[in-house]
């Protein structure tokens, strides 16, 4: 199995590897905590069950999906998703989503993600990768700017949240 390693910022070595269905609790515990935040996903209840998080881990073993894992001391804090887009002609091109454990926000693990994410992408022949963020998530901008993603559009009001309207921001980034 492939593995990356990385140090975080605080020296602490990052490891990201792909999901094991052992993950799927601690993925999908996430998930509903980064729902709960409502500030960073444009979803407002969660109701994933731990078996659809395994259906998915072994789905992705047998497609061009990949989940990532990223562990500290071989604790989880957090992961990732690269999906292909679904046109037939888009084929190279490859969705991500990501999550951190809040209080490892900060700390590399978001930046360890994105960069096992391009290996594996190019490993598999994706060409691009592609994300979305709300406006208001800063340090995720900041993030994705400075590994060479590229804002190239804004969604206005996109998203009605409980606290208002955000604005969806769409970044790239070209990998051959």
């Amino acid at each position: 199995m492939e593995r990356y390693e990385y140090q975080g910022k605080a020296g602490k070595e990052i490891i990201v590897r792909h999901a094991r269905s052992s993950d799927a609790e601690d993925m999908r515990a996430e998930f509903c905590r980064v729902v709960e935040e409502s500030k960073w996903l444009p979803i407002l209840t969660a109701t994933s069950r731990r078996a659809d998080w395994i259906d998915w881990i072994h789905r992705a073993i047998h497609t061009r999906e990949f989940l990532l894992v990223a562990t500290i001391l071989d604790s989880y804090v957090g992961h990732l998703s690269l999906q292909p887009e679904e046109w037939g002609a888009s084929q190279h091109v490859a969705k991500l989503g990501i999550i951190v454990k809040q209080e490892m926000r900060g700390h590399g693990v978001g930046r360890a993600l994105m960069l096992a994410a391009e290996e594996v992408a190019i490993s598999n022949n994706y060409e691009k990768i592609i994300l979305s963020t709300f406006a208001n998530n800063v340090a995720a901008l900041q993030l994705y700017e400075s590994i060479g993603y590229s804002k190239v559009g804004k969604r206005l009001r996109h998203f009605k949240m409980p606290k208002g309207y955000i604005d969806e921001i769409l970044m790239e980034k070209l990998l051959q």
